[in-house]
């Protein structure tokens, strides 16, 4: 049995579990997905080979913990963002925010890259389900508004999410392309539709 390092055996794996995606973060930084080995990480991580599979199945699986790593904490700040709003179109506008926000901490860009080519299918689909979480988000603050069309406005704002999204990966200003997609939430929201 080896040595746990914390309060728990929970506590233990739960690091554990966290020093293997920070390795294999560091190795997908430094030499992409082609250096992303069993060996590589083990070593990073100061653990024996064998170790690393309690932890998940396949370098695939670890793949997925390091894309799918920061969704949690980005989903939780989106919900807070729009519960912290009482207007629908307020609402919308701080799902639109937070997800920007979320983006500009640095790291989506090299993920998302990830996500669209080197991850399995099962892996992709847990993504997919993910981002839906986000999209019924929007979708519920939509619905309050009881306008026509509600999913069609849901495609469009998440399209501008998406279009802002990856001009902040490319390196734009997060509060000019924040402010330039609020006034455009805001201009959708509030036309006048028959």
């Amino acid at each position: 049995m080896p040595k746990i390092q914390a309060g728990s055996l929970r506590e233990h794996r739960a690091q554990r579990l966290a020093q293997l995606i920070d390795a294999a973060e560091a190795i997908l930084n430094e030499g992409g997905v082609e250096a992303l080995t069993a060996g590589a990480v083990a070593a990073r991580a100061g653990i024996a080979r064998n170790s690393i599979y309690r932890y998940f199945d396949s370098i695939e699986d670890l793949l997925e913990l390091v894309v799918t790593r920061e969704f949690p904490a980005w989903i939780d700040s989106v919900e807070r963002a729009i519960a912290a709003e009482s207007a629908p179109e307020e609402r919308a506008a701080a799902y639109v925010r937070a997800n920007l926000e979320q983006a500009a901490r640095g790291t989506h860009g090299w993920r998302a890259s990830l996500s669209r080519g080197s991850l399995s299918q099962s892996a992709r689909e847990r993504v997919k389900d993910l981002h839906g979480s986000l999209h019924r988000a929007l979708a519920e603050v939509i619905d309050e508004l009881g306008r026509p069309q509600p999913e069609l406005t849901v495609a469009v704002l998440q399209a501008v999410v998406d279009a802002c999204i990856r001009r902040i990966d490319q390196g734009d200003d997060l509060a000019t392309v924040a402010d330039f997609a609020s006034k455009a939430t805001h201009r959708l929201l509030a036309e006048d539709h028959p």
